[in-house]
């Protein structure tokens, strides 16, 4: 993001770290993934159900699926959209921002981050081209861990 661009002054509020991380289900829950999983500080909106629109942030993410942090605590099998906003690699220019409709498979208050984090199943690209390109940025530009 360009400073200048910046009005609310929150530019240095999220890193664009990504690496490999293994993420823990809640407890008492089974884990379901079996996609590599990477850390990412991405920003996203959250659209719930069509009409609710809310700022939040990826925490992890795969292929398939998210980790995210959100300020509202999602009902598991919520119908949801992420408008993920993917930082260029050179860290110069405008975000690409991926639309993904999924369903909310689990949310949990998060102490470390005092707000709700929210497993998201993807289930849908809005295009084709978004789902290949997360693909690529993941597989190609980031070392994975398998559980």
């Amino acid at each position: 993001m360009n400073m200048d661009d910046d009005i609310f002054g929150i530019s240095g509020a999220f890193d664009d770290d990504i690496s490999p991380v293994k993420a823990v289900p809640p407890k008492g829950t089974k884990e379901h993934r079996q996609d590599p999983r990477f850390r990412a500080r991405w920003k996203i909106i959250v659209i719930i159900q069509g009409q609710d629109f809310h700022d939040g942030q990826i925490r992890d993410i795969s292929q398939n699926g998210a980790s995210i942090l959100v300020g509202r605590n999602l009902v598991p099998s919520t119908k949801v959209i992420l408008c993920i906003d993917i930082p260029s690699l050179t860290g110069h220019g405008k975000p690409r921002t991926i639309v993904v409709h999924g369903r909310v498979v689990y949310t949990v208050h998060d102490g470390e981050h005092m707000t709700f984090r929210a497993g998201v199943q993807f289930n849908k690209f809005n295009l084709a081209s978004d789902r290949s390109y997360l693909e690529a940025r993941l597989t190609e530009h980031h070392q994975t861990i398998r559980e």
